[in-house]
């Protein structure tokens, strides 16, 4: 895959169908994810991992209504891009993306939502009048007395890469 899924959306504003299937793929969806991670380290762009989440939010869904095979890896990709940027304001898209299903809910990682730090993330949810929003943020109140946030620079750092990429 190397870089094309990103070249291709920088290009187009599009993301073509032969790359997303390579990050659905149940057989090879970690390689190709590790993939995309290295070039977009090289060549960040949010609008592209937001695009992405997106499309692969309704992919997913889709799957996991109809019987189809639906693999959480590449929502999860897309959502650790979108928290290298560190704007808090994906923090609530985040979250949703982890309340879609119970697969999403256990296996989209709470740290995906809280990546522009604990404290700022809960300030900005706890300012939205909005009940997703309250959801989120008394969740991740009790991530936080859990101690699952003690590690949150470590896991975003490209040192030590999540255990599922």
């Amino acid at each position: 895959m190397e870089c094309t899924l990103l070249e291709a959306y920088e290009t187009t504003g599009q993301l073509p169908e032969h790359a997303l299937a390579e990050l659905t793929d149940e057989e090879d969806d970690s390689a190709a994810g590790l993939c995309l991670y290295r070039c977009y380290r090289q060549r960040p762009n949010i609008a592209f991992a937001r695009a992405l989440l997106a499309e692969l939010s309704t992919r997913y869904v889709y799957a996991y209504t109809h019987g189809g095979p639906a693999t959480t890896q590449g929502l999860r990709l897309a959502g650790y891009l979108i928290g290298l940027h560190g704007d808090v304001h994906d923090a609530l898209a985040l979250w949703r993306t982890k309340q879609l299903t119970f697969d999403t809910a256990c296996e989209f990682d709470i740290q995906l939502v809280a990546f522009a730090g604990v404290s700022q993330t809960l300030a900005y949810l706890q300012a939205l009048p909005d009940s997703a929003a309250a959801a989120a943020a008394d969740y991740l109140q009790q991530c936080q007395a859990a101690g699952n946030f003690d590690g949150l620079e470590e896991y975003f750092s490209p040192d030590n890469l999540p255990y599922w990429m």
